[in-house]
């Protein structure tokens, strides 16, 4: 080979191991792992309420996850006894009743500890987190425009 290809080759090499470089860069600094959401919150009150939600809400949903585990054990069996299947129903409805009671309980308790700015602003983002898909866009956004 002429010296001038072999010069033209191990610059494209040289220019792909670059680009090949400068992803793996650009992942590992896109993509790093963040830490917990009650660890990145500025309000040191809305902090414990997260970490106290966490400490509570797992046994609660813990429970609630087994009783919903044994309704779909309960549906895949060959016979269904349906007085048994309400039976796990109001099981199951119970414990997520006891869950929403504790979480909403424990927003009651935060809440009187905040500041009406404060309970705004925090509050304001969970309702907006929580408003149904139609709420927030209320008109599906087209990508492609129909021609008429």
């Amino acid at each position: 080979m002429k010296n001038h290809t072999i010069k033209i080759l191990l610059i494209i090499s040289l220019a792909f191991n670059i680009a090949f470089l400068g992803g793996g860069i650009f992942r590992s600094i896109k993509f790093r792992k963040l830490p917990p959401i009650h660890e990145r919150i500025k309000n040191e009150k809305v902090r414990n309420f997260m970490e106290r939600k966490k400490e509570i809400g797992s046994p609660l949903m813990r429970d609630f996850h087994k009783a919903k585990n044994e309704f779909m054990k309960a549906l895949t069996k060959p016979e269904m006894d349906e007085a048994e299947m309400q039976i796990l129903i109001d099981e199951l409805i119970a414990k997520q009743n006891a869950m929403e009671r504790e979480v909403g309980n424990s927003m009651i308790e935060l809440r009187q500890q905040l500041s009406d700015k404060e309970a705004k602003e925090i509050f304001g983002k969970f309702q907006r987190w929580m408003q149904p898909p139609e709420e927030k866009h209320p008109e599906p956004r087209r990508r492609l425009k129909k021609n008429n």
